[in-house]
Parts: structure tokens; sequence; C-alpha cells
């Protein structure tokens, strides 16, 4: 009768143990967008596209630099332009095409049958992420992407900076910087580059 009642114990204590277990265990939460299939769209993708389209052929582009009440111009051509660090760097860090994004934006589709195109607007829903608004239009004939616009938002304890990034596709590229430091004045700067073809 001991034995018997021992193992009866024993079964008591591994009954408290899974009911106990299962009580505990971290509830799974389903990602909500698991069955969607693709993403938004990639500036990555498209400025790699970009560049195997148009990678070789010469042209010569003009380069204006505005610091304040100061411009600079030079020139120079797509085969001796810093690509990498002077424009897609800057353009990349925007991208939005990782599924971790899928539901942290607004996204809206609309028709300008003046301009005959069509445009996809993406806004944050949070204010301190750092794309905030990136808008394609599309030619609604061809398809082709006519123009991006981006603006972004990034805030630290040294300063609160604000770009506005363009491209026209071979046309041109623009990159404005608002940059307000916590300590010092504030910085504003505009690069563009013109694609003279």
């Amino acid at each position: 009768m001991k034995k018997l009642l021992s193992h009866r114990q024993v079964l008591l204590v591994i009954t408290l143990a899974v009911i106990l277990f299962s009580a505990c265990k971290k509830k799974v939460t389903k990602d909500p967008y698991a069955d969607v299939e693709g993403n938004y769209f990639s500036i990555r993708q498209f400025g790699i596209d970009q560049w195997n389209t148009y990678a070789g052929v010469p042209f010569t582009i003009q380069k204006t630099v505005k610091i304040g009440n100061k411009t600079d111009s030079s020139f120079t051509n797509s085969d001796t332009l810093n690509w990498g660090d002077e424009i897609f760097k800057t353009f990349f860090e925007t991208d939005i095409s990782d599924r971790k994004w899928l539901g942290q934006y607004t996204f809206t589709q609309f028709d300008d049958n003046q301009e005959g195109t069509h445009n996809f607007y993406y806004k944050a829903n949070d204010p301190e992420m750092f794309t905030q608004k990136l808008l394609i239009t599309i030619d609604g004939i061809n398809n082709k992407v006519k123009g991006i616009y981006i603006e972004t938002y990034k805030k630290t304890i040294f300063d609160e900076c604000k770009q506005i990034l363009y491209y026209d596709p071979m046309h041109t590229v623009q990159i404005q910087t608002d940059d307000k430091p916590a300590i010092g004045s504030r910085k504003y700067k505009v690069v563009e580059y013109y694609f003279m073809r």
C-alpha cells in the first residue's frame, strides 16, 4: 500500500507540473502579414535596376552644391562619379522593402489624370521612423517610374536631421539636408546632379 501511494504522489506531481508549464507557456502571436506575399517598394532594387540598365553609358553630369547662400558647380561624368557614397548610400538607407516594415506605413494609390500618372504613396505611421514619406510616380502609358520623392527624419540627442530626396530617372538627383544641431547653427545643404544627355 505504501508503494502504491508514492506512485500516486509521483503521478500527481507530474500532472501538476504539466499544468503549470502549459499555463506559463508564452503565447505565440501570429504574424498578421504571414499570409501576405510581397513587400513594399524597394528603393534598393530600383537603384540596382537603374545601374544595370545604364552602366557603361557615358554622359556628363553637372553637380551643384548649395550650402546656405553659397553655390558651387562642377562637371563630372558617369564614369568618375562616386555613385556608391554620394548617391546610392543615401537613397538605399531609406529602403522600406524589408517585410518588417509591413503595417508600419499607410499606403495610398491615386491617379493624376492631368499628368497622366499613377502614384503610390507610403506614409509612416510613427513620426519617429526614419523614412517618413515615399512617393513613386509612374507614367500612365509606359508604366515606367517618372519620379521618386522621399522624406526622412532622424533625431538624436545631438541633432535633428530632415532630408528630402528626389530622383527623376536619368535627369535629376537631388538631396536636400536640413540639420539642426543641439548646439550651433542650422546647416542646410542641397546637392543636385543634373544629367546632361
